[in-house]
């Protein structure tokens, strides 16, 4: 972080920074960051939702402000501050104009140096030559702007028009990248394209999967409503379902005494569909955070012999203070890129690297980063995941496993095709697969189980 001396912490400094370093997923650095910038309560609240904001709205803050530029803004610090400025001006009514653009020049003022008068422009442009209306419109047009219950007209057109340019309009309109619109809509049709990018544009729930060898569901949920936690139970019984994200998780009742943990029911079910039984030897080879591999200690009642593998060690490091803290016993091994530990297997479970783009809701950078160049790059590194435990524990000389293959992705490419490889080049057949589409609720993703064709 920068050195700030004896100042008040910059909440929109901490989110430039956050936005400007390229190490990890920002979302995942947030509470680190805001931790060590010694936000309050309030600033850390409206730090996340810039962050959040400008994350999941990139592709529309920049319809917005790019018509407001003189030629194409290519560099970072200044695409970012732009959009961070837009998105106070337009989504986020608490916040003044005066610090929108003022506050935010300044914050950003260290990273864009001799930009930062570009920037600044960019941004009174927007102020002065946009008008709200009263009362507000919801009526299109390229020059309108409604955001809920307010509106602005603009002195120029901000989108594409919808019956001529549909990819480009919705693209801006839901704020999905161009190439990613048109892939779902040549998959799904406009009808579906649009619901599930509808639903990926929604603030995620909280799932919690209950530890029920600790407590009921009952309990939890009733401990949880007593602390004033909006909660419910989900159709799962093994599950509740908190509305509002941005709680400190670890204050709340049942956190310390492990009744349960956070885990997408999705993912949950994806594990559901293996049926992983007492006794069995189960390895998790990408296994980091850990929710997999809890998943199975709970289904078999912490009967299954489960080792975690993963070749980043970072996040692998926070699967055994959190199996303590549930009550599983976990082996935990750091793994070499595509090596596979030398032991026998009953269940292979392979949460493979994948687009994200089941989870773009809750992972809303992973917008940005979706082209075809990281479609190929995924699949890749699948391929080089699939060869690798071909090599090591799908021969038809040893004992062969069981196999689940699992994505956060709705990608055929990264999903069936993959499952289909798989069962071609390791005679093993696919006894069930699912697609997971987003409703608002759940995650997307998929998840297929393979079993390994008899040897004649």
């Amino acid at each position: 972080m920068t050195d700030r001396g004896d100042r008040k912490p910059d909440l929109r400094r901490v989110v430039m920074e956050l936005l400007l370093d390229s190490r990890d997923y920002p979302t995942r650095r947030f509470g680190a960051a805001v931790r060590a910038a010694e936000l309050g309560p309030l600033d850390r609240s409206l730090a996340r939702q810039l962050l959040g904001g400008v994350l999941r709205r990139a592709v529309q803050l920049d319809a917005i402000y790019e018509p407001y530029c003189k030629k194409r803004v290519t560099d970072d610090a200044a695409r970012w501050a732009l959009r961070l400025g837009t998105l106070q001006l337009f989504f986020l009514s608490q916040v003044p104009e005066h610090a929108a653009v003022h506050a935010t020049i300044q914050a950003a003022r260290p990273f864009l140096r001799e930009r930062t008068g570009f920037a600044h422009a960019v941004l009174r442009s927007l102020q002065r030559k946009s008008k709200q209306e009263t009362p507000f419109s919801t009526e299109f047009s390229r020059r309108r702007l409604t955001v809920g219950r307010r509106s602005w007209w603009f002195d120029r057109s901000l989108f594409a028009d919808p019956k001529k340019f549909p990819i480009d309009y919705h693209s801006q309109q839901q704020s999905f990248p161009v190439g990613l619109v048109r892939r779902w809509f040549d998959e799904l049709g406009e009808d579906a394209a649009l619901m599930r990018m509808q639903a990926l544009g929604e603030a995620p729930p909280v799932w919690l999967r209950v530890h029920t060898a600790r407590v009921t569901r009952s309990e939890a949920l009733a401990a949880l409503r007593e602390a004033n936690v909006e909660v419910e139970e989900a159709d799962h019984p093994r599950f509740l379902l908190m509305r509002r994200a941005g709680i400190e998780l670890a204050a709340l009742p049942g956190y310390a005494e492990g009744h349960w943990a956070v885990q997408d029911i999705t993912s949950f079910e994806a594990v559901e569909m293996a049926q992983p039984k007492a006794g069995e030897r189960v390895l998790d080879l990408c296994a980091a955070p850990g929710g997999k591999s809890f998943a199975v200690a709970e289904l078999t009642e912490g009967k299954a012999d489960i080792l975690a593998c993963d070749i980043d060690s970072g996040r692998l490091a926070r699967l055994s203070p959190e199996a303590d803290r549930l009550g599983h016993t976990i082996s935990v091994e750091v793994g070499e890129p595509y090596q596979c530990p030398a032991r026998p297997v009953d269940l292979l479970i392979l949460d493979v690297p994948c687009t994200n783009t089941g989870v773009l809701h809750k992972r809303p950078e992973a917008r940005a980063r979706f082209h075809k160049d990281e479609l190929h790059r995924a699949t890749t590194v699948q391929n080089l995941i699939r060869k690798a435990v071909q090599k090591a524990y799908l021969s038809p000389e040893g004992q062969r496993p069981r196999v689940l293959w699992t994505t956060c992705s709705l990608e055929p490419e990264e999903n069936e095709e993959m499952a289909a490889r798989i069962a071609k080049h390791a005679q093993y057949r696919i006894v069930e697969e699912r697609r997971f589409e987003p409703d608002g609720l759940r995650a997307g993703g998929y998840a297929a189980i393979l079993g390994p064709e008899p040897v004649e």
